[in-house]
């Protein structure tokens, strides 16, 4: 990697193009804050979760094969526009919501509150460990913490609830907690307003874990075998002809996932090549 320049004058002196002015009321401003979000983007690229390889339970219930297929097979990521900011606010703040429930446990003079647990669904996802982020030992209830903009924050009110991926990874971390040997009535998503300015923007999801839940899990892993097997079949073919068989995985319908998918390649030109997926935003 070359050394940064020294100077922020030596780095005003780069070429390229200048820094946009509404980044700062002067040049030195603008470029300072433009330096400011360059540090941020490749610290946040190199913390463990961006350099994850396996699939965690969160990605699992996903709905579009070839994001899953693409992660599975290690694919490079195209999709380099993400704002890492979200994500950056979203660890801060689960930080601080680990310290919270720990230092009300003291309050309590009781060990109420599990944060941050590891736990591993078995069975078919064992493969798949992950995190969960709360588990309320008194209500015997697994909880996750969501810190959403106001576009996510409207689609888990909507009368449909959150999105599969996610009511998926309450499950499935339910299920870790219940090989812990934990009892598991019920899981909760707490949806913190990130971008809100009051905590009245709290709103919390709640669903038994009962048969309908357990018909999802179902569904969710036989998804995963069949993936799976996907993956294998195309890892098992020439190098040259694996972008091409990828390509001809189904992508979902759902827009609003492509946009935060590390595939996702906007720009394409001409046919779905296999370097990157062009979505199915139009």
């Amino acid at each position: 990697m070359t050394a940064p320049p020294a100077t922020l004058d030596a780095y005003l002196a780069q070429p390229g193009p200048r820094p946009a002015a509404t980044q700062g009321n002067t040049e030195w401003a603008a470029a300072t804050a433009v330096r400011m979000a360059d540090i941020l983007r490749r610290y946040s690229a190199r913390r463990p979760r961006s350099l994850q390889r396996h699939l965690g339970p969160s990605e699992l219930g996903v709905e579009c094969d070839r994001q899953v297929v693409g992660k599975l097979l290690g694919i490079e990521a195209t999709n380099h526009v993400v704002d890492p900011w979200p994500s950056f606010m979203g660890t801060a703040g689960h930080a601080e919501l680990d310290a919270m429930f720990r230092w009300e446990n003291t309050q309590l003079g009781a060990v109420r509150y599990l944060p941050e647990r590891r736990v591993n669904p078995g069975g078919v996802f064992a493969e798949h460990p992950g995190t969960g982020d709360l588990y309320d030992a008194w209500e015997a209830c697994m909880l996750d913490h969501k810190l959403l903009g106001a576009t996510s924050m409207d689609i888990v009110k909507s009368p449909g609830g959150p999105p599969r991926k996610y009511v998926g990874q309450l499950g499935l971390y339910g299920l870790g907690y219940m090989q812990e040997g934990l009892p598991v009535r019920r899981i909760a998503l707490l949806a913190w307003p990130r971008t809100g300015s009051s905590l009245a923007g709290l709103y919390v999801w709640e669903h038994a874990m009962d048969a309908q839940m357990a018909q999802l899990l179902h569904e969710i892993a036989d998804d995963t075998v069949r993936r799976k097997r996907l993956a294998a079949a195309i890892a098992a073919a020439p190098v040259y002809a694996q972008g091409a068989m990828w390509a001809q995985v189904e992508r979902s319908p759902d827009h609003h996932e492509c946009y935060f998918c590390q595939f996702y390649r906007p720009n394409q030109d001409g046919p779905d090549d296999g370097v990157g997926c062009p979505g199915t935003v139009t």
